[in-house]
């Protein structure tokens, strides 16, 4: 688990540097980026909970009842959020939209991957939920700064700031109590480690409406 965590921070830190770099914490967001990422996360959101599902009920994780009941819950949690996306774009006055590419080539991804390797989707889950509390400050610096968003177009958004409930330590403990093997740790840090760029492509399309990877250092060593 301590390579896991410190590889969440590593990313955490690199994500902060990816707002930063973007200037809305001093600007704002313009209208376009705010509706690119609710349109990306309604279509990265929708029939999530299928995936968590699937992980359950998967016979390498079905033994571990409390871990099982953890991923029915969060799946059957997270599932309807999608709505929330989809009410905030209407009060945009914004339509849905087309999924991005790296909407699509993450779902085309998982589809490959969680038959075989069901806890490297949890790595994902790792990065996903940590995210939001990293640059809450920013968040709320660029909301202050913005003139169109108010209560009815924000609840995605301050939602996943996680300042309520903090998904990112959640999924961080729940897996540390079920007591993973080597080789299932290290199917998570591995997903973790295949997520990161997809998820840096993901919001650097939200930010500058390109897709595009930014630079990135190297894969890191783990501790």
């Amino acid at each position: 688990m301590k390579d896991i965590k410190n590889a969440v921070i590593k990313v955490n830190s690199e994500f902060r540097s990816q707002i930063l770099s973007s200037e809305i914490a001093e600007h704002g967001f313009s209208l376009e980026q705010y509706r690119r990422y609710l349109q990306m996360q309604y279509h990265l959101v929708k029939d999530v909970q299928k995936q968590f599902f699937q992980i359950a009920a998967h016979p390498d994780i079905f033994n571990k009842v409390g871990f099982r009941r953890f991923l029915l819950e969060f799946g059957a949690e997270e599932g309807p959020h999608f709505k929330m996306a989809q009410r905030d774009l209407e009060n945009l006055g914004q339509d849905i939209g087309q999924s991005p590419l790296d909407v699509k080539l993450w779902w085309c991804y998982f589809e490959k991957v969680i038959n075989e390797k069901p806890l490297m989707r949890l790595g994902g889950t790792c990065i996903l939920e940590n995210m939001g509390s990293a640059v809450g400050d920013l968040i709320d610096s660029a909301i202050a700064k913005t003139d169109f968003v108010n209560k009815k177009n924000t609840t995605f958004l301050i939602l996943h700031k996680h300042e309520v409930v903090n998904h990112g330590e959640q999924i961080l403990d729940e897996l540390e109590k079920a007591k993973l093997s080597e080789t299932e740790l290290s199917d998570v840090l591995n997903g973790l480690y295949e997520c990161r760029p997809m998820v840096f492509r993901l919001f650097h399309w939200v930010l500058y409406g390109v897709e595009a990877i930014p630079n990135l250092s190297e894969r890191y060593e783990t501790c």
